[in-house]
C-alpha cells in the first residue's frame, strides 16, 4: 500500500503505549524548571505536581526530568510507580522502603566514602527498615494468634523490608532497641541524609497515581508526608489532580471531603505544573516524529538532530515544525504530507493527547494490515481519509456504507462537488462533513478502493474512541448528569453547555457508560436527550450511543416518552428484532403521534 506519490514500501506503522525517551512533544522546558525547582535550595523540602489528563505525557516529561537528574552528581532519583504495589500488605512502608534501597546503592557505590562510615551507614539504613516493621507488628497481632506471647524480635526481623538482592543475615536481628516504631523515622533519616557525602537532594518520582484504587493513592501521600520536613528531599508527583482528589473523596467517605480534598493536596504538593495540551501545530509534529521513528530508516544520531531541528523551529513559533531535510538523513515528505492529513483530520480531543494519536495511529494500521491480508492494496491517503469519516461522522459513514455501489458512487461525486462549492448539499449530510469531503485525495473515481475499505471496516467496531480524557471535574459534570433530581440536572446541563467542545463529547460518551450500570436509567436517558436535542455538534453521536444494542435492549416502556425528539433512536427501536412490544409500541406511538 502506497501513500499518493510516496514509496512503495511505506506502510503503516505501530506504535507502543510506552513513555518516550525523546522529547517528541516539545515538554523541555517543563522539564528544565522542574529539574531546577527540586535541585534548587529555595523550596527544601518540596513536592511538584506534573498535571495531565489521560495520555497528556505525564509519564514521558517524567523520564525527561530523570534524565536532567540523573546528569546532577549530587542527586539520587528514586522512580516509584505505586501502581505495581497495589496487593502490597504495608504499600507505605513499601514505598519508603524503595527510597532507602536507592539511598543504599548510593552509599555502597560511592567510592570516596571510608569502609567503617559506608558499614555504619548501611547499618542505620538497616535501622531504619526496622522502624517500618513496628509499623506492621500492630496488623499481625490483631490478625494472628500470636497475641497471647507475641515473639517480637522474630516479627521485626520477619516483616523488616530487606534491601534488593541481599539476604537476610545476624545484623537484621540487632539494632532493635531504640528503633521503636515511626515516631522518630523522619529525624533519624533526616540526620542520616546529612552524613552521606556526595547527596544534596534526595528526588523520588511518583508515577501513575491516577490508575491506584483511592487506598493506593492515600498510602502514597501519607508516605510523601513522612518526608515532607526533611532538608533534601523532593517529590514529583505525576498524575492528575482532579482524579487524585476524587480518590481522597472516596475514601474519606464525608459531606466535607470535597473541600477538605483541595486543602489536602494544596498543603502536600506546593508547586502544581501543569503538561501544556498539544496544539494543532505541535500535534502534526509529534505525528510526523512518530512516524520519523517508526520507519527506522534513520540513525539514533540522525533522528535526534530532527528532534533539535524541530525543537528550535518551535521555539521560533516557525510552524510546521518538522519539515523534510536537505539529505536522507531527515524525514520524508510523505511522512509529513500523512502527519499534516492525520492532524487537520482529527478532531481535538484526539490530537490534543499524545496517547489518543497513537492509539488512532494504531487502528489505522490494524486496518492497512487487514486490506493487506485480504489482498487489497489499499491507498494509504484513500484509507486515511475514509478512516476519518468512520470515526468522526459515524452517522455520515453508515450512510455511505448503507448505499448501492451506483448510489454510493453518486452520493461521493455529489458531496465532493458540494465541498468545493459547485452543488448544492446532499440529502441526509450534514454541515459539519463538508471540510471532511473537501480533503485531499478526492474519492470521486476511486470506487473499487471505497468498496474495498468498506469491506475491512465491516470485520471492525466502528465505535471505537481515541481521546476523551475524563479529569475528574468531567467526572463530577457526569454523575450529575446522571443524578435523579431535575434541579441537579439542569444545573449540570447550563455547566455542560460551557464545556469545549471535545469536553462535551467527553461528557456524553462517559455519560453513556452509566446506562448498562444503573439499575434504573431515566436520568441518564433525560440527559443525553436533552444535549442531543440541544447541542446539535452531538446529536448524531448521541443518537449513536442511545441506539447501542445493549442500551435499547435495557429500555421499558416508560422510557421512550424520554426520547422525543430523538427520531433515529426511536427509528431504531422499531426496527430491533426482538424487543419488548410495549417498547416498540411506545416508540411508534412518539413518532407517528402528535408530538412528532
Amino acid at each position: 500500500m502506497t501513500a499518493t506519490g510516496s514509496r512503495a514500501d511505506f506502510a503503516a506503522p505501530l506504535f507502543d503505549d510506552n513513555p518516550a525517551i525523546f522529547d517528541l512533544l516539545g515538554f523541555d522546558a517543563v522539564a528544565e524548571v522542574v529539574t531546577k525547582a527540586v535541585t534548587a535550595g529555595g523550596l527544601d523540602p518540596v513536592t511538584v505536581g506534573i498535571h495531565s489528563a489521560w495520555g497528556g505525557g505525564k509519564s514521558t516529561a517524567l523520564n525527561l526530568i530523570a534524565t536532567r537528574l540523573e546528569r546532577e552528581g549530587h542527586v539520587v532519583v528514586v522512580r516509584i510507580d505505586p501502581w505495581e504495589f497495589e496487593n502490597a500488605e504495608d504499600l507505605r512502608g513499601t514505598l519508603i522502603a524503595q527510597v532507602l534501597d536507592e539511598l543504599q546503592s548510593r552509599v555502597e557505590s560511592v567510592p570516596d566514602i571510608e569502609p567503617s562510615k559506608r558499614e555504619k551507614l548501611v547499618a542505620r539504613l538497616g535501622d531504619l527498615r526496622r522502624r517500618i516493621a513496628w509499623g506492621r507488628i500492630a496488623q499481625v497481632l490483631v490478625s494472628s494468634a500470636v497475641t497471647m506471647s507475641p515473639n517480637f524480635e522474630g516479627l521485626i526481623e520477619a516483616l523488616t523490608p530487606k534491601p534488593k538482592q541481599q539476604e537476610p543475615d545476624e545484623s537484621d536481628a540487632q539494632g532493635t532497641a531504640g528503633a521503636q516504631g515511626m515516631a522518630g523515622f523522619r529525624e533519624a533519616f533526616e540526620a542520616l541524609l546529612k552524613e552521606v557525602d556526595g547527596i544534596r537532594k534526595v528526588v523520588v518520582l511518583v508515577d501513575d497515581l491516577d490508575r491506584c484504587l483511592p487506598p493506593t493513592i492515600m498510602a502514597t501521600l501519607e508516605a510523601i508526608k513522612l518526608f515532607l520536613s526533611v532538608k533534601g528531599m523532593a517529590f514529583v508527583l505525576a498524575a492528575d489532580e482532579d482524579l487524585i482528589r476524587e480518590a481522597i473523596g472516596v475514601h474519606l467517605e464525608s459531606t466535607a471531603k470535597g473541600g477538605f480534598a483541595k486543602l489536602y493536596t494544596e498543603k502536600i504538593i506546593q508547586l502544581p505544573v501543569s503538561l501544556p495540551v498539544l496544539s494543532l501545530e505541535q500535534a502534526e509534529a509529534y505525528i510526523a516524529l512518530l512516524m520519523c521513528k517508526n520507519a527506522g530508516e534513520l540513525t539514533t544520531q540522525a533522528f535526534e538532530k530532527v528532534i533539535e531541528a524541530a525543537r528550535q523551529r518551535r521555539l521560533q513559533g516557525r510552524a510546521p515544525y518538522v519539515v523534510a531535510g536537505d539529505d536522507a538523513t531527515g524525514p520524508s515528505a510523505e511522512h509529513l504530507i500523512l502527519a499534516a492529513r492525520i492532524a487537520h483530520g482529527l478532531g481535538a480531543d484526539v490530537w490534543r493527547s499524545p496517547r489518543a494519536i497513537k492509539r488512532f495511529l494504531n487502528a489505522l494500521a490494524v486496518r492497512e494490515h487487514l486490506a493487506r491480508a485480504g489482498g487489497a492494496e489499499l491507498d494509504l491517503a484513500v484509507l486515511l481519509k475514509l478512516y476519518l469519516l468512520e470515526i468522526r461522522h459515524l452517522q455520515a459513514f453508515k450512510l455511505l456504507s448503507q448505499k448501492a455501489n451506483a448510489e454510493r458512487r453518486a452520493l461521493i461525486a455529489e458531496w465532493e462537488r458540494w465541498a468545493r462549492g459547485d452543488g448544492a448539499q446532499p440529502a441526509d449530510v450534514r454541515e459539519e462533513t463538508k471540510a471532511w469531503a473537501g480533503s485531499e485525495p478526492a474519492l470521486d473515481g476511486l470506487d473499487p478502493q471505497v468498496e474495498r475499505y468498506l469491506s475491512v471496516a465491516a470485520t471492525l467496531l466502528s465505535d471505537v474512541r481515541f481521546g476523551g480524557a475524563v479529569t475528574g471535574a468531567l467526572m463530577q459534570v457526569i454523575e450529575a448528569l446522571a443524578d435523579s433530581s431535575d434541579a441537579t440536572r439542569n444545573a449540570a446541563l447550563h455547566e455542560f453547555a460551557e464545556l469545549e467542545p471535545a469536553d462535551r463529547q467527553t461528557v456524553a460518551e462517559g455519560l453513556s457508560e452509566q446506562l448498562t450500570r444503573l439499575s434504573e436509567p431515566e436520568s441518564v436517558i433525560a440527559s443525553l436527550t436533552a444535549i442531543g436535542q440541544t447541542d446539535r455538534e452531538l446529536t448524531d453521536v448521541v443518537t449513536r450511543l442511545l441506539s447501542q444494542p445493549a442500551v435499547i435492549g435495557r429500555l421499558q416502556a416508560h422510557h421512550v416518552p424520554y426520547l422525543v425528539g430523538m427520531t433515529g433512536v426511536l427509528h431504531a427501536i422499531v426496527a430491533t428484532e426482538g424487543l419488548d412490544a410495549d417498547v416498540v409500541a411506545a416508540a411508534r406511538e412518539e413518532l407517528t403521534g402528535p408530538r412528532r
